[in-house]
């Protein structure tokens, strides 16, 4: 993936753009059709072409009608995998219809100004030079004696330092900081933006905060385009995903890739596990809409979600550790003649690294050869599938149960010769119900996500061809038999993200379970990181407002549903004090969920797959010659 990002777009005057969107031309109905929401509804274009007016004329009145251009930024959809980008696996995800729109204007100095139309979300200026100072100047030493001082470090020990936590805003700041960080001694110029009204839920799973960093970056680009130019889209992808590090959050790249890249009404299987990353647009099914439904459980990543986030990229990176660990112990072993008898494998293990219990291995052990494929395949965490590590299934769950349960933080400072402190530090402290990082399980759940992401590349590929040469019709039963095949793995993926990786929650669980006796029910799982937001229903098409209907009913309608969350907000406000955050956030939160009760139709919908991040260019749509819708 080594293009580069078009940003050649000409601004226009804003008083411009408000013409264009508002001349009812049906030219450019056609162009946000085709090229941007994958929706030929009239009503829904005309409600997209409102908002983005809306959105530029609250621009204007800011700050004047200077030229000014139009962005609109997507929110990401999980409704297949999820976490492998963490930890150089391959992940697939689409963009939906709603979105985050903004308009920026340049501006000669490093200010970024920004504000938006959502009161929740108040206005700042912010100067890029100085934040920049702020961070980097704290000594790390201070904090973590020891410690090499890299953009990694720097946010896991201090992220968004001297900015309030929670701050939108950090989010905007984020991708200006890393650039800096790359390249500290030459400024950026800053911007005017102005947010719109978003039509993407927040924290709800689906990428929300990513979608603000991928905007924040469009328009750090569009500002700084010489220096900008010449970074490739793969670049550009990996920036974003250490970016939105600054924020306290350690994910990887695959939301923002996604968000970047994706094309109207395709799947996008992003190949983390390559040296360099590779992403292939996949066809979905037909006659398959995808339900989003807010479970309206909260999820603040930039509050406290990101401890529970955090804390399982430590088992990942944990387990990758010591999953070397055992791979260098073996085959060390098998070079120094020692591979033979029962049972040599934990012996060897025994030895080198004190483990107590290994079970048998009989295809590891007879075939000492796999060893040096493993070796010289093996990445990453998300390297455990058999067609990259180039050995047998059966011999990955092998290589998967020489891995200990459960890794103590004492069991890691001892393994990995860190103290223990900067353990805690690295990986994130185990919270104390937990224990320790569960490592095992883990890369259980990679595997098992591995073969469905192959699976389902497979089934997409193989549906649409067979559709293409005729051999098939989408309406025959051999067609159907994918549809079916595909939500039996997403309620496979949602049965291991519950009982191996541990991310979903009671609310989550509750809202699928109402949701698999609906009409029309295929499929379906949490989306993004867990432990809240929303779930991602697949539903045949005929049936697709009938499931929101009854959700309507079944879910949203009956308060019994969200006692358990509404009584954890309660116990929030008389455990903390006035001025603390986590107050403030709860009775937020509070507010949130009574207003989502009131406006039910807006809590769930079908959903299509839109187009990445798009700088919007309407002098273009307003001089096509396209046929009418």
């Amino acid at each position: 993936m080594s293009e580069y990002l078009d940003l050649n777009i000409k601004a226009l005057p804003a008083s411009e753009l408000i013409r264009i969107l508002e001349s009812g031309n049906p030219k450019l109905d056609q162009y946000l059709c085709d090229q941007v929401y994958a929706s030929s509804s009239r009503e829904y274009l005309s409600r997209q072409r409102a908002r983005l007016a809306e959105t530029v004329k609250f621009h204007l009145r800011r700050v004047g009608d200077k030229p000014t251009w139009l962005l609109r930024v997507p929110g990401r959809l999980n409704a297949f995998l999820e976490y492998l980008d963490m930890c150089a696996g391959d992940h697939m995800s689409t963009t939906i219809d709603g979105d985050i729109p903004a308009a920026l204007s340049p501006r000669e100095d490093d200010i970024i100004s920004a504000a938006n139309i959502n009161p929740l979300f108040p206005p700042e200026d912010i100067s890029i030079g100085a934040e920049f100072e702020r961070f980097t100047a704290e000594p790390l030493e201070k904090h973590s004696p020891g410690m090499e001082d890299t953009w990694d470090n720097r946010t896991k020990i201090l992220p968004y330092f001297g900015r309030r936590k929670g701050n939108w805003l950090n989010y905007v700041l984020s991708p200006y900081l890393r650039t800096m960080w790359a390249q500290p001694g030459e400024p950026l110029r800053g911007g005017d933006i102005s947010f719109g009204t978003a039509t993407l839920p927040f924290r709800a799973g689906v990428s929300s905060s990513s979608a603000i960093v991928v905007l924040s970056f469009l328009a750090l680009s569009i500002c700084n385009r010489r220096r900008m130019a010449q970074l490739t889209l793969t670049d550009a992808c990996k920036l974003l995903g250490e970016a939105e590090w600054y924020v306290g959050t350690h994910g990887g790249a695959n939301d923002q890739t996604t968000i970047l890249c994706n094309r109207p009404n395709s799947v996008l299987y992003n190949r983390h596990s390559r040296e360099q990353l590779e992403s292939t647009p996949l066809p979905f099914l037909n006659g398959v809409h995808v339900v989003l439904a807010n479970s309206l459980w909260e999820v603040n990543k930039s509050l406290n979600g990101n401890q529970s986030f955090n804390m399982r990229k430590g088992w990942m990176e944990i387990g990758d550790e010591v999953l070397r660990l055992i791979i260098a112990a073996v085959t060390e072993a098998i070079a120094a003649g020692k591979a033979s008898g029962s049972g040599w494998v934990s012996s060897v293990l025994k030895e080198k690294l004190g483990f107590d219990f290994v079970p048998e291995l009989p295809l590891l052990e007879d075939n000492p050869e796999l060893w040096e494929k493993i070796k010289a395949n093996y990445r990453k965490f998300g390297s455990l599938e058999e067609s990259i590590l180039g050995i047998p299934g059966k011999a990955v769950n092998e290589l998967i149960m020489t891995l200990p349960v459960k890794v103590t933080v004492d069991d890691a400072a001892r393994l990995l010769g860190k103290e223990r402190d900067i353990i805690e530090k690295l990986y994130t402290r185990p919270r104390r119900v937990i224990g320790g990082y569960h490592i095992r399980t883990t890369a259980r759940f990679f595997h098992r996500e591995n073969i469905i992401g192959r699976n389902l590349e497979r089934i997409f590929l193989e549906a649409e061809e067979r559709v293409t040469s005729g051999e098939i019709s989408v309406d025959s039963q051999e067609y159907d038999a994918y549809r079916r095949q595909v939500g039996g793995m997403i309620d496979h993926l949602q049965h291991t993200l519950c009982f191996d990786f541990r991310v979903s929650n009671s609310q989550l669980d509750r809202l699928l379970s109402i949701a698999r006796r609906g009409p029309g029910y295929l499929g379906g799982k949490l989306t993004g990181a867990g432990k809240g937001g929303c779930v991602s229903i697949l539903v045949r098409e005929a049936e697709s407002e009938t499931m929101c209907r009854y959700l309507d009913r079944e879910y949203y309608g009956k308060p019994a549903n969200f006692e358990e969350y509404r009584q954890i907000l309660e116990d929030s406000l008389r455990y903390f004090h006035d001025d603390d955050f986590e107050r403030s956030s709860a009775e937020e939160r509070l507010r949130n969920l009574e207003k989502a009760l009131q406006s039910i139709e807006d809590q769930r919908r079908v959903v299509t797959f839109s187009r990445g991040a798009s700088i919007l260019d309407l002098q273009k749509a307003d001089n096509i010659s396209l046929p009418q819708l």
